[in-house]
């Protein structure tokens, strides 16, 4: 009996284990050959800047931090996190203030060429937030 129980956790663990690859992190591509997760932010608005724009990539390895005020827009940018390590993504968040002259601002984060999270806020002034976490479990 104590065999069967020890063959039978044996083999959730590696049934678990295959699973890894659909992680959105450490888990690797398809092929096993991807390093690297590619981030990308992006601001828009009708308005040709906003007053401030604070973006968080939070890596293990490198972690980014954009903060600026009077930012032209659209703005973008792309980061590129390392897959070295067990974790190496926890999250990003991107804030944005739109500028007196703007009735709209806009954010979208986008991870390998998937958009994660996307918001947008209404009126001079308003402040629009996308984040997303990365964790283990349903998301």
């Amino acid at each position: 009996m104590r065999a069967a129980a020890v063959t039978m956790t044996v083999g959730l663990v590696a049934v678990t284990l295959t699973g890894c690859d659909s992680l959105p992190f450490g888990g690797g591509d398809s092929t096993g050959t991807s390093d690297s997760m590619i981030v990308e932010v992006e601001v828009t608005s009708d308005s040709a800047s906003a007053t401030g724009v604070r973006v968080e990539v939070d890596a293990r390895n490198d972690p980014e931090r954009v903060e600026t005020t009077d930012m032209p827009l659209p703005y973008a940018e792309t980061f590129e996190v390392s897959l070295d390590t067990p974790f190496p993504l926890t999250g990003t968040s991107v804030e944005a203030i739109a500028d007196a002259g703007a009735s709209w601002i806009s954010c979208q984060i986008t991870m390998d060429g998937e958009i994660v999270a996307e918001e947008r806020a209404e009126g001079a002034g308003a402040t629009v937030f996308c984040a997303k976490k990365l964790r283990i479990g349903p998301q």
